[in-house]
């Protein structure tokens, strides 16, 4: 229908809708496919538009690939009072009718979208850590292909993000791939003949002879206006979370839950009590005592004397075996660390004291050496040897596989629980990469297991109030309260990210602010003081992580800490009150100089450079408001 006939014509709903209909079909879908004569992938975007319909709700795309023999169907449905657009793949709305010849592997919804020049103004927005900006200066042709959450062989990458962008001077857009994520890559192309092209790529099968997956496939688009900055894509993601996934600002989700609302105004600290040292695969090594409890009852009185006035105390290593030790079995209670009578009397003096006190747990890893080992509830590979992870304190670790764990473990939680733990519990891996089972009793793809991990969450959320994860990938949002770490500007290890000198930006930590918690570094580390000013950039908490003497476990000295800990806990719990406020802006002028802004008028500014600048001088930060 010519665009002069459309109803909608003048409808400000339709706008990104409009622009999209006016696209070249061959710009709107390219597949690739496995050729099964010539055993090898080929790629078209060769698609003509063969049927469209026009409502006002939206418009309907078939589209057909006369060589590969494809039909999809293209929904295109309004958001955002006309600065957005959801794009779907319904699912059975691919056809293969040449299926004996071509098989769809991948598909890309609208590939030049978002292409750019080299040598313009501008970058990409990377889902690489918390973000990373890639410019468009003149590099040799390259691309970097990057799997939306953690693949293990590329696991520096760090990717949590379920978006990317591009941002250009009067053209600002945010990309959220809604539906198909969990098996889904983004493309960034620099340099093919003079442009660039930032693109969304979902996998269809894994192999040539899998079935087609029956599940949607949708890009949600939003144009965020002409003169936005990386902080405004941020806080559209933000929206996103609220409005497409139903996550609630902390704050009002603290105003009915004093568990949460004690937690935000707390300090997390670990105490490492027990694990085997060193790591060996059969797990033999011997139990070492970092801290008891009659140790982790004198550092909680000397926090209180300091004037830590509420934290979260979060022991690690309190199971049988000690951190890592022997799980999913829990016990008895670590018996060199003073048994359950030990720590049941340190649970009552630590709410004694008010202080929350909780279990550092894990419901993803099982050891062999393990009282309750059954290869029963263990992932398996498609070869049906048993998942393997690393080779931690207790010796070799396999994945569970979270839907039948709580068949046989799950009376666990309350067993923990009715130890007296109270508080904002602590779960430990679980957002991890992307796994799945490939056992014939109880098969999971990597949607089903990242998903069915993420529900485990919900178990401590209703018995203790709130939840904490190791990290946060956007698929665990909606399930959590606080993130342990959420970390900024990764080492990225791969030639390719490093050849395209990327920039680093806590493009994450933006959006989550207000709607999770979140740590970026402990106190401990060497360069705590550097790290302590980007964690006050970065809108994070502090945190320690101890154990009563600096050699033990994964911590510092805790008399070390508690010195290091005074200002930083003053600041962030006493003075800027900030870890429930939405971030508003968030600025950088200067390579590594940041201004920062919340939505009930605080301001701050952060200089980590080694230079005086903007007012600020190297190394200090200052309240403007």
């Amino acid at each position: 229908m010519p665009t002069s006939q459309r109803r909608w014509i003048g409808d400000e709903r339709m706008k990104l809708i409009n622009l999209l209909l006016e696209t070249p079909a061959e710009k709107i879908l390219a597949a690739r496919c496995y050729d099964m004569g010539e055993q090898r992938m080929r790629e078209s975007c060769d698609f003509q538009v063969v049927q469209k319909s026009e409502s006002e709700n939206g418009a309907v795309l078939q589209l057909e690939n006369k060589t590969f023999g494809l039909l999809i169907r293209l929904r295109l449905a309004p958001t955002g009072g006309g600065n957005g657009c959801r794009v779907t793949v319904e699912p059975g709305w691919i056809v293969e009718y040449k299926a004996i010849s071509y098989r769809l592997m991948e598909l890309s919804v609208l590939p030049e979208f978002l292409r750019t020049k080299t040598g313009d103004r501008g970058a990409y927005l990377l889902p690489m850590g918390s973000g990373y900006l890639a410019d468009f200066r003149l590099r040799p042709h390259q691309i970097s292909r990057t799997r939306v959450y953690m693949d293990q062989s590329e696991w520096e990458k760090f990717s949590l993000m379920n978006c990317f962008g591009c941002m250009t001077p009067g053209r600002n857009i945010l990309c959220v791939i809604e539906d198909g994520d969990f098996f889904c890559f983004t493309e960034a192309e620099f340099n093919r003949g003079g442009w660039n092209d930032m693109r969304v790529v979902f996998q269809i099968r894994k192999k040539p002879g899998d079935m087609l997956r029956f599940e949607p496939l949708a890009l949600w688009i939003r144009s965020c206006g002409t003169r936005a900055d990386y902080d405004d894509l941020a806080k559209v993601y933000r929206a996103w979370f609220m409005e497409r996934k139903g996550v609630a600002l902390l704050r009002e989700r603290a105003s009915e839950n004093p568990v949460l609302a004690y937690s935000l105004e707390a300090l997390r600290v670990k105490i490492f009590m027990a694990q085997k040292k060193p790591y060996v695969p059969d797990g033999s090594s011997p139990i070492k005592v970092h801290t008891t409890c009659e140790d982790t009852i004198r550092i909680l009185s000397a926090m209180k004397k300091s004037g830590i006035r509420k934290a979260v105390v979060t022991l690690v290593g309190w199971n049988l075996g000690g951190h890592d030790g022997a799980y999913p079995s829990h016990f008895p209670i670590e018996p060199s660390i003073g048994g359950e009578p030990g720590l049941r009397k340190l649970i009552e003096f630590a709410r004694g004291i008010g202080y929350q006190i909780v279990p550092h747990d894990n419901w993803i890893d099982i050891y062999r050496n393990s009282p309750d080992f059954d290869y029963e509830y263990v992932a398996r590979t498609e070869d049906q040897e048993p998942l393997a992870a690393g080779v931690w304190g207790g010796g070799q670790a396999y994945k569970a596989c979270p839907l039948v764990q709580l068949r046989r473990f799950g009376y666990e939680f309350e067993r923990i629980r009715d130890l007296g733990f109270e508080g904002h519990y602590y779960m430990d891996a679980q957002s991890t990469v992307m796994l799945s089972c490939h056992s014939p009793h109880h098969p999971a793809d990597e949607k089903a297991f990242a998903l069915g991990l993420s529900s485990l969450a919900l178990i401590p959320r209703a018995m203790y109030g709130a939840v904490a994860v190791e990290s946060c990938s956007a698929y665990t949002v909606p399930f959590v309260d606080e993130s342990a770490t959420l970390s900024f500007g990764r080492e990225l290890r791969t030639p390719c990210e490093q050849a395209l000198d990327l920039h680093p930006i806590p493009f994450f930590h933006i959006a989550l602010h207000g709607l999770i918690q979140y740590q970026v570094s402990s106190i401990h580390r060497e360069n705590w003081k550097q790290l302590g000013l980007l964690e006050l950039a970065l809108g994070g908490k502090p945190f320690m992580e101890v154990s009563r003497f600096a050699e033990g476990g994964n911590g510092g000295d805790y008399r070390t800490c508690l010195k290091r800990m005074a200002e930083p806990y003053r600041i962030c719990f006493e003075q800027l009150k900030h870890p429930g406020l939405l971030m508003d802006r968030f600025k950088e002028p200067a390579p590594n100089v940041y201004f920062v802004s919340y939505d009930n008028g605080l301001s701050l500014g952060v200089n980590l450079s080694g230079a005086d600048s903007d007012g600020l001088k190297a190394g200090s930060w200052k309240k403007l408001s």
